[in-house]
């Protein structure tokens, strides 16, 4: 049977952030399957229609991409996300991949938060990641989203209240816990030095404008309101090797579509 790996991003705009995360990541994951060809895919159109428009960079959609697999002659291919959850934007991938199943062998890997191992694995990789002293908190900030897929990041919330020797906490843009949850949560602790990143594959234009600047809504202004002396990392989750690691295992466990 002749294989093929489609990784399908979200996408970005922001060149270095597409570098940083997305290629290596497809690099990192090339270096494992050494014989298996990486094809590519984003989910927004939006996205890749600027970046034709802006950089004449040219991403195929997700039908795009099984065109071209299916005409190099592959039987099988293994898509793998790199989606945070199993949110509107994975069932969208699942759907549209799903038009191909009479033509090819479909298999498809998880995102990376799915269930209560995957949330202890990926705050170990925070903490290591974000190494901070006892007077400060770890603040993460997620997308968020109305689809019952969120509930993932609320019990992340509550096992980063539980731990010990280590103080992090989580937000999200579009969903729960929201700002307002976060500032409320953390008014009475005794840290008032924040380092605040983000939990998103790709540090975009979320990280970059929700997040980070000076407008008096961003997740920065907001907390340095509340007192708080605040410290951006702008890197996406792509950027950590302990990441793509996940995606290997996730490829390596995909199911049938």
């Amino acid at each position: 049977m002749k294989n093929a790996i489609l990784v399908v991003s979200f996408g970005t705009t922001y060149l270095d952030a597409l570098e940083k995360n997305i290629v290596k990541t497809e690099e990192h994951i090339a270096r494992v399957f050494t014989n298996t060809p990486i094809y590519r895919a984003f989910t927004s159109g939006i996205v890749r229609s600027r970046l034709m428009s802006k950089y004449n960079i040219s991403v195929d959609s997700i039908d795009e991409a099984f065109t071209k697999i299916l005409d190099d002659g592959y039987t099988e291919v293994t898509i793998q996300p790199t989606l945070l959850i199993s949110g509107d934007e994975y069932d969208k991938l699942c759907s549209m991949a799903s038009k191909f199943k009479e033509k090819i062998n479909i298999k498809i890997g998880l995102p990376l938060l799915c269930d209560s191992s995957d949330i202890d694995t990926m705050i170990d990789i925070l903490k290591k990641a974000y190494p901070i002293d006892n007077n400060k908190i770890l603040i993460l900030m997620g997308h968020g989203t109305e689809h019952k897929s969120n509930d993932i990041y609320i019990e992340m919330d509550k096992k980063m209240q539980a731990l010990k020797n280590f103080s992090m906490r989580l937000c999200t843009v579009e969903g729960t816990p929201t700002f307002e949850d976060l500032l409320f949560n953390i008014k009475d602790i005794p840290q008032k030095k924040a380092v605040v990143a983000p939990l998103m594959f790709v540090a975009g234009d979320h990280a970059t404008n929700d997040m980070a600047s000076d407008e008096p809504d961003s997740l920065r202004s907001l907390l340095k309101a509340a007192g708080f002396t605040v410290e951006c990392k702008i890197q996406g989750l792509g950027e950590l090797d302990s990441i793509r690691d996940i995606f290997i295992k996730k490829i390596m466990n995909a199911k049938s579509l």
